[in-house]
């Protein structure tokens, strides 16, 4: 099965968003996918892929939040042109209080994560060296929680 361009084209638009973060107005290009466990189980659970490309590498957050406490279970990974996917960090935590991640591949990358919820969305503060050049911060604003 195939999708044709109008149908690719509506799909992007429900499930992507650009905006301008950062001090310096930067474009960050969000995709994601959200939503409630698709064969049922706990209602209150809300999963979520979300990956967004930035300062040349792709972030990727892919977990769940209980949307009763708030409490996020997920992995935080970065893909990197040609050298692949690596897990940065396990985010476990309360977004009410704001999830802290610390990361790094030895001469490639290095930074900090937080999670948060404002004003019904899931943020990141995101801050980053990526092959000796510094990032950041930035706010992302990732995707709203119903």
């Amino acid at each position: 099965m195939s999708l044709s361009n109008v149908e690719l084209g509506k799909w992007v638009e429900g499930h992507h968003r650009v905006s301008q973060e950062g001090k310096n107005g930067e474009l960050v290009h969000v995709y994601a996918i959200a939503g409630p466990p698709v064969f049922g189980g706990d209602p209150g659970r809300w999963d979520f892929d979300i990956e967004f490309p930035i300062w040349g590498v792709t972030f990727i957050l892919k977990g769940y939040v209980d949307l009763t406490t708030l409490e996020i279970d997920a992995t935080f990974s970065v893909r990197i042109p040609i050298i692949g996917t690596f897990k940065l960090a396990e985010v476990k935590g309360n977004l009410k209080d704001g999830v802290s991640v610390s990361f790094g591949i030895s001469g490639i990358l290095s930074g900090k994560a937080t999670f948060y919820v404002r004003d019904g969305w899931i943020w990141v503060d995101l801050s980053a060296e990526i092959f000796g050049t510094t990032y950041g911060p930035v706010s992302i604003k990732l995707i709203p929680l119903p």
